[in-house]
């Protein structure tokens, strides 16, 4: 397997008034994700500009592989309206080997829209 076969999971959170859903789908549908799972109400404290702050967000765990990492930051930048958004990458060391084959065929495909589902 070639590093950019490699399982990923990468993680965001975004603002509650934003529709968790539709960005789920249009990182589905693009293949930038073969499933992203939606926590909605974590509870985020951080300190932004020298101030300590406290938020209700919603949390997006996208499964993908490394080719697709790039490609999904600047879709989650362009979708979000942070200015700083939350975009980190975890690699998946094991896991089931069908559920990970299905990740790789799910985001196998070009990038970009597609017209399933749509």
């Amino acid at each position: 397997m070639s590093n950019s076969e490699e399982v990923v999971i990468a993680w965001t959170t975004i603002p509650t008034e934003m529709d968790a859903s539709e960005v789920a789908r249009e990182l589905v549908n693009a293949r930038l994700a073969a499933c992203v799972s939606v926590v909605q109400k974590v509870h985020s404290t951080y300190r932004w500009e020298g101030k300590i702050e406290a938020n209700e967000e919603q949390a997006l765990m996208i499964k993908t592989t490394r080719m697709c990492v790039r490609s999904l930051e600047r879709r989650i930048l362009t979708l979000h309206n942070y200015e700083v958004p939350e975009f980190v990458v975890t690699a998946v060391s094991d896991g089931y080997g069908p559920y990970l084959d299905w990740v790789r065929h799910e985001t196998s495909e070009p990038h970009g829209p597609s017209n399933s589902d749509d």
